[in-house]
């Protein structure tokens, strides 16, 4: 007897725990399709995981709870929402609910190391599916983003590449040598200078004549020669 009445509580105790797991996997479905639409998150893109959920009612739907964040930031990370549950337009339950919202996309990732101003090439990263909900730069999603650029610093390979980390390539480097162009109407001047900044064309940058010592700012024509203004 004592061993049937032994054999029927773990019997119940099983049922009563699956019950509870089915409950608990049926409110938290109802909460994170709340969450989808509420934020118009996509499924492909955004993963919910719930922390913490202390509510115990059964067979909820999205239809039938109300959710009110308790943070006007972005849904990303950690996230913790009031929930109320409604029946009949009365409130019978309500509780707060934590949640980890993840986002994936497919993003730049580095097939191998890159060093502080080396050329970006394609042959050196690869596109992937990556989790970027922790990622505070920008990621960058497509090859044609680094044409012309360079690293800005030391990457790692498995990095996701981010528009923090590069910058265009100067059209001249500082320490390269130049000509000065000087031209006013029809006369024309040529010296032979260095660059002591970085520039693209368009910009203005210190430069030292070599003949005369004289640092002049001028503006960069092409990657072989500077301009000075008449």
């Amino acid at each position: 007897m004592n061993c049937c009445k032994a054999v029927f509580l773990l019997a119940v105790g099983f049922t009563l725990a699956f019950a509870a797991t089915a409950c608990a996997a049926t409110c938290d479905q109802a909460i994170v399709d709340k969450m989808m639409a509420m934020y118009n998150l996509d499924t492909s893109s955004y993963k919910i995981e719930i922390l913490s959920n202390r509510l115990i009612s059964d067979a909820l739907s999205a239809d039938n709870i109300a959710i009110r964040p308790l943070t006007t930031k972005e849904p990303l990370g950690l996230f913790t929402v009031m929930v109320k549950v409604l029946e009949g337009g009365e409130i019978i339950e309500s509780g707060q609910v934590r949640m980890k919202i993840r986002q994936f996309t497919d993003v730049l990732v580095l097939s191998d190391k890159i060093r502080n101003r080396e050329k970006l090439s394609e042959d050196r990263l690869t596109i992937r599916r990556m989790d970027i909900t922790s990622l505070h730069e920008k990621p960058l999603r497509s090859m044609e983003q680094i044409d012309g650029y360079r690293a800005k610093r030391n990457l790692s390979r498995g990095t996701i590449l981010t528009s923090a980390a590069i910058e265009p390539i100067p059209d001249i480097e500082a320490g390269r040598e130049l000509s000065i162009v000087y031209i006013d109407g029809l006369c024309r001047i040529t010296a032979s200078g260095v660059a002591l900044q970085s520039g693209m064309a368009g910009d203005y940058v210190k430069v030292k004549n070599k003949g005369s010592g004289k640092i002049i700012l001028a503006r960069v024509v092409d990657g072989t020669a500077v301009a000075v203004d008449p």
